[in-house]
């Protein structure tokens, strides 16, 4: 598993109490199914949804997990160590 993987697992624990569909997508992320171009789709999926949500708190979640993976993403030097910090604020 890669290290988006890995974020993205973090990510949607850290929603399950927030988002009823968090599980589901949690199931299929740990799945074998999962490749590099689904884990983008639903970055992506997770990214586009965030102006539908109503509750401000789930929405600040959601808005800090996806900046903190964008953040990660485009700084690919960063080590797992330091990732998993910043993933830790949420």
């Amino acid at each position: 598993m890669n290290s988006k993987e890995d974020l993205l697992i973090k990510l949607l624990t850290k929603l399950l109490p927030y988002r009823d569909l968090a599980e589901g997508i949690l199931a299929l992320v740990e799945s074998s199914y999962a490749d590099e171009k689904m884990v983008d789709g639903l970055l992506l999926l997770i990214s586009q949804s965030i102006k539908n949500v109503k509750n401000t708190e789930a929405k600040a979640k959601l808005e800090k997990g996806l900046e903190a993976i964008q953040k990660i993403k485009h700084e690919e030097a960063m080590d797992q160590e330091e990732a998993e910090k910043l993933l830790d604020t949420i």
